[in-house]
């Protein structure tokens, strides 16, 4: 089962798939644990029409088969990130919007689809880009209208301040220039790099903007840069702090072009606290080292949702390990990826055109993922997705260092020998609390069978956890609490298995008992929801 569309508005119906006709029976729709629609599918039914539903994420599932959708008012509410670079030639519209529609990836960017830096829009239909890949405008039109009918927001790709070697005398006054008097290059010959706010090259370049909107079915913009310099003389003698002519970019393009989607590259978080709480629609940050652990990611994470609260953070993290070492492994790094940015509120920008993942900034060079592969990824997005609702927002907290670990005693995970830490650490549970309007949550990601806690590195697979407990303090006895994971991604109700006593050793050590529930068998990531009614309730 697919839906029609990658994401949903609440007066959208929804629309579901089937590959081939469905042998009939009773579908499901679930929000959390709660079953809200069902609908007979008849013998031989290709689709079913569902209606449309309130915002929030939704389970659907009909005999062995699920899949997920969520209802958004918009959809950079829970961006889900894709990519797309083959635009010429054979191009498959229909397998790469499949692929987004089964992910339910919500946004695509355009990887070098433009005539030049300087230059977006192409004078011809058929063209090469700056790096000497034939492009076909026809068919950047067609593959942005069927991402659009998908429910996907196609966004070019475009650095906003790149002009090719060429152009240097042409902007000498706007170029960046080094200590020694030498303009910034990317490549000996191939671009050079200008103050983005001097003032002609901002008109110029709002003006490429608005053709593009105008001229062709790009919906918005995928604003990039390289990181560096943070400081520089400009050509003219002006002195730039690139993180304020930044926010001048951001902002004039807001102006120019009000209802136009964007985001702008925040490269190793440089300069995310000046960028994210401007006019954009998303905040992303590029990764690179020395952000090189899981704990690092999740850390970029929460630092971003803190500047900007109602932007889920987009974390591009290009995993090399898919060239450097087996699939297996590098999706097993996946996999604890996705536990960390989706348990931080976040998302990963990985996958995109019909299958493939990102292994370095060129997005061409990626690596075609087998189907197994997919099929792991599609069971992750399906859960993180169908349980958004405990996952996003912008009023939740992250409350594990004083729940869990240390003195506390609110949150305490047993797990017989197995460690348990309130950090990333390897051959470890890695404990995580965090509370929202619907309860407390509380996650797993299990790194025990792992000797390092690199994100990018291939990674052993997940050693299963079992008879593990939980023990709440905030819970009386007959409390639901309930636990799913991406493998058994129904809520299951946990069983209670009687009481435990903390032991009092300093006055801030209060000796709290707490009520005892079983875990499941803990894989790559579980989550624990208890809902916000049974906190400090009454015993049943």
């Amino acid at each position: 089962m697919i839906p029609d569309k990658a994401t949903y508005g609440p007066d959208e119906s929804v629309i579901i798939e089937f590959d081939e006709p469905a042998t009939g029976g009773v579908l499901q729709v679930l929000h959390l644990d709660t079953c809200v629609a069902r609908k007979t599918i008849e013998p031989g039914a290709l689709s079913v029409d569902l209606g449309p539903f309130e915002i929030g994420g939704y389970g659907v599932t009909f005999g062995r088969d699920s899949t997920a959708i969520d209802v958004l008012a918009s959809r950079w509410d829970r961006p889900r990130y894709g990519f797309v670079v083959r635009l010429a030639g054979d191009v498959d519209e229909i397998a790469v919007t499949r692929l987004f529609r089964r992910l339910h990836l919500n946004a695509a960017q355009l990887y070098d689809w433009a005539y030049r830096h300087s230059t977006l829009m192409p004078p011809a239909r058929h063209y090469v880009d700056p790096l000497g890949q034939p492009r076909d405008m026809n068919l950047v039109n067609k593959m942005c209208a069927a991402l659009t009918t998908s429910g996907v927001t196609p966004l070019g790709y475009s650095a906003v301040y790149a002009v090719g070697h060429g152009e240097a005398d042409e902007w000498a006054d706007a170029l960046l220039l080094k200590s020694d008097g030498s303009p910034y290059r990317l490549g000996e010959d191939f671009l050079v790099l200008l103050d983005p706010a001097h003032e002609r090259w901002l008109a110029h370049y709002l003006d490429e903007l608005e053709r593009v909107v105008a001229d062709s079915e790009i919906a918005g913009f995928h604003l990039d840069q390289y990181g560096w310099p943070k400081f520089a003389r400009r050509g003219d003698g002006e002195r730039i702090d690139l993180a304020s002519s930044f926010a001048r970019v951001i902002s004039a393009v807001r102006k120019r072009l009000p209802d136009v989607p964007f985001m702008f590259n925040n490269v190793n978080d440089f300069p995310t606290q000046t960028t994210a709480p401007l006019e954009q629609d998303a905040t992303y940050i590029e990764v690179w080292e020395p952000h090189s652990t899981l704990g690092d990611l999740g850390a970029l994470a929460t630092s971003a949702w803190m500047v900007r609260k109602d932007h889920p953070p987009i974390l591009s993290a290009y995993l090399s390990c898919y060239v450097t070492g087996a699939e297996l492994g590098a999706t097993e790094a996946a996999t604890l990826v996705m536990a960390t940015a989706f348990s931080h509120g976040a998302s990963h920008l990985l996958v995109g055109e019909a299958g493939s993942a990102l292994v370095d900034p060129y997005y061409p060079t990626n690596h075609v993922l087998s189907d197994d592969a997919i099929d792991v990824f599609a069971q992750w997005y399906d859960f993180a997705v169908r349980y958004g609702d405990l996952l996003y927002g912008a009023d939740r907290a992250d409350v594990t260092e004083f729940f869990a670990g240390g003195i506390n005693e609110d949150v305490v995970l047993d797990a017989g020998g197995v460690g348990v830490s309130t950090k990333a650490q390897p051959g470890s549970l890695w404990l995580r609390v965090v509370r929202v309007p619907r309860g407390i949550v509380v996650h797993v990601i299990n790194l025990v069978a792992q000797t390092e806690v690199a994100w990018d590195a291939v990674k052993q697979p997940t050693r299963s956890v079992d008879a593990a407990t939980l023990s709440l303090s905030f819970v009386a006895p007959g409390a639901r609490v309930l636990a799913a994971s991406p493998e058994s991604p129904t809520l299951e109700l946990l069983a209670e298995i009687g009481e435990q006593q903390g032991s009092q050793d300093s006055s801030l050590s209060a000796g709290q008992s707490g009520v005892c529930f079983a875990l499941p068998d803990l894989g790559a990531w579980t989550v624990v929801w208890i809902p916000a009614e049974e906190l400090a309730a009454a015993p049943r």
